[in-house]
């Protein structure tokens, strides 16, 4: 699958994530869209529901266009290994999202709006979920979704795997982090941008 995708040779933030992932540490990775950063956690994860298949895997995202993203990713990863996901985001039908999850599904990919919402509605258990993804947390917390984050992760068994990537680390993800990571490994990637291909315009 990785073969089909067009994968011949890790990106910086996949050679570094990676490893640490597969070996069950926390990560905290700086990294861009465009970087590889979503098959970085998606190709150590698939593997280990495909050793466990009692795992569970949430993976949050900001927007529904990236979690979309995610989801479309995963399965191209996932295909033909009996693993099977849950797209929970808003502006979609949620009738269908609770059928999904009744299929007991190994992967939820969410946006925080609409996790919430089954959530309360007691759709969706986070007790069962012991790895968790956050992606582009510095726009989760630039957008409000702060309160959200800690409020999921906090219904999470205290015994998890926790994986937080952003384009840029202030201070409140830097406390974020280190609340709910323990002895995680930090990667931090250059810019992904090729600085001779670049074309600035003034208007």
């Amino acid at each position: 699958n990785i073969a089909k995708h067009g994968y011949t040779t890790p990106t910086p933030i996949q050679a570094q994530a990676i490893k640490p992932i597969l070996e069950g540490r926390d990560v905290i990775g700086l990294a861009s869209t465009g970087t590889g950063k979503t098959a970085a956690f998606l190709i150590p994860l698939i593997n280990k529901l495909f050793k466990d298949r009692y795992a569970k895997v949430l993976i949050i995202a900001p927007t529904r266009e990236l979690a979309v993203q995610i989801n479309d990713e995963f399965r191209h990863f996932a295909f033909g290994l009996q693993i099977y996901s849950a797209l929970l985001i808003g502006g979609a039908n949620m009738h269908r999202q609770n059928n999904d999850l009744r299929r007991g599904p190994q992967v939820v990919i969410a946006t925080p709006g609409r996790l919430k919402d089954l959530i309360e509605r007691r759709t969706i258990f986070l007790q069962d979920f012991a790895n968790i993804v956050l992606d582009e947390v510095d726009l989760m917390v630039d957008i409000g979704f702060i309160n959200d984050v800690k409020y999921f992760i906090n219904l999470m068994p205290k015994v998890r795997q926790s994986l937080f990537f952003s384009a840029t680390i202030s201070q409140q993800i830097r406390d974020l982090a280190s609340k709910y990571t323990k002895d995680a490994i930090r990667v931090f990637t250059g810019s992904h941008v090729d600085a001779s291909k670049l074309k600035q315009v003034y208007y």
